[in-house]
């Protein structure tokens, strides 16, 4: 029975569209009608992951303090903006001056592959560039000019502290950026979830509770004003020295439940193994590059599981992926690879094989 055909028929409230009706959009002509665009971040492995790139909902990066989680998001955001993407970036820790800088930072790098100047060298007075120092300076200050026309910062004020502020300003840029004839989908990145103050400050909530009630406040967004958003999360303090995991996250049950994709990036080599030296924090800190990775936690609609190979030249501000990140695999197909690779292999033909434990 139709839906047409229960309302006249008055049997009440109408259940809901039939999958049949709903099967029947999945034509040539009709799919782009519920399909979803894809917006890629700039990083290929990361855009395969997540099946083609950032999309309406809601992404949560999260990492221990000053591995980085901020400055890839940046990179991300500036890629988007140079491809003529809106992106509205809220800064609720970093200055406008002190975003700026990594910008420069980073454009310098991509220009001349090498380290140059560092952002605390650009917003120190006593510093003094030579005439070639400022020449790259002058490069780079082109280039983020260039490409980040469409990258707007909010910095953190006393009209700036809350979620509702926040929903305020991202309403307003959408009306007008739509009356311009603005089409193209928007970014917004919080930085971060752990900083924004409770929308009712009368009200006595604890941390987790003003954190829940900021998730679900950023879902709603998402929903009614159809962006992507790009939240950065702290994780809690029992996690600093473990392999990144959901449970890293635990303070808020609403972001495990509420994101539509959660990453979690860290140092490589984390995950515990036997076959492995002890993994050493100050021995990673000093590589140049950083070897990180993200893990896909969580994938509402694909593959969680998935580790992406990164590398950061923390004195550049600048990420990259490594020729490596093109054989990306499923974390847990990869793990199950490395336990069952020491059984001796029995081949029974040439398309199928069996491994089994070695008698006596």
């Amino acid at each position: 029975m139709s839906e047409t055909e229960l309302e006249r028929g008055g049997a009440g409230a109408v259940p809901g569209r039939s999958l049949s009706d709903c099967a029947g959009q999945f034509t040539r002509e009709e799919i782009g009608s519920i399909s979803t665009e894809r917006v890629p971040t700039g990083f290929p492995a990361l855009d395969r992951s997540l099946n083609g790139g950032l999309f309406n909902g809601l992404f949560v990066l999260g990492a221990v303090p000053g591995l980085g989680k901020s400055t890839l998001a940046l990179q991300i955001a500036n890629n988007l903006s140079g491809r003529g993407y809106p992106v509205l970036y809220f800064t609720l820790e970093m200055s406008r001056a002190w975003i700026t800088a990594k910008a420069l930072c980073r454009a310098d790098f991509a220009l001349h592959r090498q380290p140059g100047f560092q952002a605390a060298d650009l917003l120190n007075r006593e510093k003094r560039f030579t005439d070639g120092e400022w020449e790259r300076i002058n490069q780079a200050r082109e280039l983020v000019e260039r490409d980040g026309r469409n990258l707007y910062l909010y910095e953190q004020g006393s009209d700036l502290t809350n979620i509702g502020q926040i929903r305020q300003r991202i309403c307003r840029f959408r009306e007008q950026y739509r009356a311009a004839g603005g089409k193209q989908p928007i970014l917004v990145v919080v930085d971060y979830l752990q900083i924004l103050s409770p929308r009712d400050p009368v009200l006595k909530l604890s941390d987790k509770q003003i954190v829940d009630d900021n998730v679900r406040e950023l879902c709603a967004i998402r929903d009614q004003e159809q962006v992507m958003i790009l939240l950065i999360s702290a994780l809690n303090r029992f996690s600093y020295n473990k392999e990144i995991s959901l449970e890293s996250f635990k303070e808020s049950g609403s972001i495990e439940y509420s994101a539509d994709v959660i990453l979690g990036m860290q140092y490589q080599g984390m995950e515990q193994s036997r076959k492995k030296p002890p993994f050493s924090l100050e021995e990673a800190k000093a590589r140049t590059p950083r070897k990180l990775e993200l893990t896909l936690l969580k994938m509402r609609y694909g593959q969680d599981g998935v580790r992406i190979p990164l590398e950061f030249y923390s004195g550049s501000s600048y990420f990259q992926e490594p020729e490596e990140a093109e054989r990306v695999q499923p974390a847990r197909v990869q793990a199950l690879r490395e336990r069952f690779a020491a059984l001796p292999v029995q081949y029974h033909d040439g398309f199928h094989q069996k491994a089994r434990r070695r008698k006596g």
